[in-house]
């Protein structure tokens, strides 16, 4: 399972782990208002989304892989969908008032289709490649899922097809990371259509963890490899977006989200796991270590508010989207 480390000690009862006592330090309590489900009963729904509808139809993104190498990228992010979905149970707990969410680089929609289940309106965007998926589609379809698409790359001169502040919550889980060009536009164009005090959830590999300080130390890179650009422009491979170009540390986000106009609420580390799958003894030792020191940990969360809206003079202003009111 995904085990998530906090960053400072101090023990959150609602998301104790019998094998691992977790700890946090929650910098805004106030987001977590209550329950509408229970921690169980999101678990439970999101399992049987897995097990019925993906493990059974697989949606089979431009050939990536087959059912086997789905299923597997699924159980791999298996933590980490269950605790977006246990947090957005706790952040927005009465789900009688409609909330309307979005996912940026939604990909399979999992977390998409399980929202969605329990009662949030929920819109998706993605690179036409993936969104004009027919599985996929079927599925959005079914469960009254709202997909548009577009290339995020682009998004500083065409904007995102939304109003301003519309949505309640937007997240961008492992996104980040696959950016190859300066993220502010992007992050400024997702501040415009939220709502003031909306959220904003980020998970993106931490840049800081224990594999890429060893690295370092060895004098290794700790970037994909030079062979890896080549597989992403061989029309062949359909490696579109499977490169980290820019990974973050906690501090780097914060200044990210500070400087377009966001407060950070909430931040964790986690380690990435293969859900239901035995640690090895490496990723034993690894799991011990992180536990002393979380900042060591694969992965970072954050859950930030939108403080204001904070539009950036960029350079290349004139071919910027003509809404922007500086």
């Amino acid at each position: 399972m995904g085990v998530f480390l906090y960053k400072k000690h101090g023990v959150c009862p609602e998301r104790a782990d019998p094998e691992l006592m977790q700890t946090t330090e929650i910098l805004d309590n106030s987001i977590f208002t209550g329950m509408k489900y229970t921690d169980n009963q999101v678990k439970e729904i999101l399992n049987t989304i897995i097990l019925t509808i993906y493990d059974k139809n697989p949606i089979l993104l431009l050939n990536l892989w087959d059912n086997k190498g789905e299923k597997n990228y699924i159980g791999f992010l298996h933590a980490q969908y269950e605790n977006i979905l246990l947090d957005f149970n706790k952040i927005f707990p009465d789900n009688n008032i409609p909330r309307r969410v979005l996912e940026i680089s939604s990909f399979l929609g999992v977390v998409d289709i399980a929202l969605a289940k329990i009662g949030f309106d929920v819109y998706t965007y993605d690179i036409p490649e993936f969104q004009e998926n027919s599985n996929l589609n079927r599925l959005y379809e079914e469960f009254n899922v709202h997909p548009s698409s577009g290339h995020v790359k682009d998004i500083w001169k065409t904007g995102l097809p939304y109003p301003d502040n519309h949505f309640d919550a937007v997240i961008l889980s492992e996104v980040l990371e696959h950016l190859n060009f300066n993220p502010f536009p992007v992050l400024q164009e997702i501040n415009r259509i939220m709502k003031t005090d909306g959220i904003l959830y980020i998970t993106t590999p931490n840049q800081a963890n224990m594999i890429n300080r060893i690295k370092i130390m060895a004098g290794h890179s700790i970037r994909n490899s030079i062979y890896d650009s080549v597989i992403q422009l061989d029309p062949a491979r359909n490696t579109i977006c499977g490169i980290h170009w820019r990974e973050y540390t906690l501090q780097e986000l914060i200044q990210l989200l500070d400087t377009t106009g966001f407060s950070l609420s909430t931040s964790r580390y986690t380690l990435m796991t293969q859900k239901n799958t035995p640690l090895s003894v490496i990723r034993i030792f690894y799991k011990a270590i992180c536990t002393i020191l979380p900042s060591l940990g694969d992965s970072i969360a954050v859950i930030a508010k939108k403080r204001e809206f904070k539009p950036m003079n960029f350079w290349f202003h004139e071919e910027y989207i003509k809404y922007i009111k500086m």
